[in-house]
């Protein structure tokens, strides 16, 4: 069986992929990765942002590891927020956990890549940062949610296209702030609920569940690890590249990448994940060792 990308409608109906020739048109124009728009280029194509306090651009395309349906992932930060009414773009609105809830996500586009371009004041990014500026975070404030960890993450590890005095600032804010603990603490408490259900699973004969709750518990794990070396990202299917980027001195990439596709298992699954368990142990034993010392 060969593999075969899927076909899909797009939510809003229209736009640049709404037809199956503009379709075509766009994937013979994706042969290479996406490129960045500059700051020009973003207030040519998108005058409503020129007054932006800052535009940074984050994600697969600026890590390196974009590909021919990569999305530009922009963020426009402003002051006051951007009325959108007549502006003929296409956008939905998303709840947030600061005390303005919205924020926008404009589907844009530049030649034949999609852009999704997050609208964000100011005073929202700072109110997120700010729950993490002391030594724990704000017991008062609300958790952050996944799109709130999303923002921090691509803030710090995104490319400033305008206004980036103001994007060093808050990047230098997230890397000093309790942020990277708190985000290892999450996922190590993840990972160890998971560790107990694989003591559990293996004491009543259920090995394959084991397994599966194991390499579970590693990805979180690893996740956690990654964590303490400032690695905030959410998204798990680049936890080998990103493994690649941090190269943690906890565990070699080789012997990750064994763990995480699972060799063993099936030969010996109680025995695999009794293993792989251990392993997760061992790392969450560095993690806490270094938030302790952080």
């Amino acid at each position: 069986m060969r593999f075969e990308l899927p076909t899909m409608a797009l939510r809003f109906g229209s736009g640049s992929e709404a037809t199956p020739e503009r379709r075509r048109d766009l994937e013979a124009g994706r042969r290479e990765p996406a490129a960045v728009p500059d700051g020009a280029e973003i207030a040519a194509r998108y005058p409503i942002f020129a007054d932006a306090v800052s535009v940074y651009a984050a994600g697969s395309v600026v890590q390196g590891w974009g590909h021919a349906n990569s999305d530009l992932d922009l963020y426009v930060i402003t002051d006051e927020p951007i009325d959108l009414t007549d502006s003929g773009l296409e956008y939905f609105d998303r709840r947030v956990s600061t005390e303005d809830p919205g924020i926008r996500i404009v589907l844009g586009e530049f030649g034949p890549f999609r852009a999704d371009i997050e609208l964000w004041r100011a005073a929202q990014v700072d109110e997120i940062i700010a729950r993490f500026a002391g030594s724990t975070p704000s017991q008062e404030a609300p958790e952050p949610g996944k799109t709130e960890q999303d923002l921090l993450y691509r803030l710090a590890s995104g490319m400033p296209l305008t206004g980036a005095d103001w994007w060093q600032r808050r990047r230098d804010e997230i890397n000093a702030s309790c942020y990277g603990g708190w985000l290892a603490e999450n996922r190590k408490l993840t990972a160890e609920t998971l560790l107990e259900d694989v003591g559990g699973l293996l004491v009543s004969g259920d090995e394959q569940t084991a397994v599966l709750a194991a390499r579970d518990a590693l990805v979180a794990s690893v996740e956690a690890l990654l964590a303490v070396h400032r690695d905030y990202s959410i998204n798990r299917k680049w936890l080998y590249r990103r493994l690649l980027a941090v190269r943690p001195p906890e565990i070699s990439v080789e012997a990750a990448w064994r763990a995480l596709t699972m060799v063993g298992a099936t030969d010996d699954p109680a025995g695999w994940a009794g293993a792989t368990a251990a392993l997760s142990q061992r790392l969450l034993i560095t993690v806490e060792g270094a938030k302790r010392h952080g």
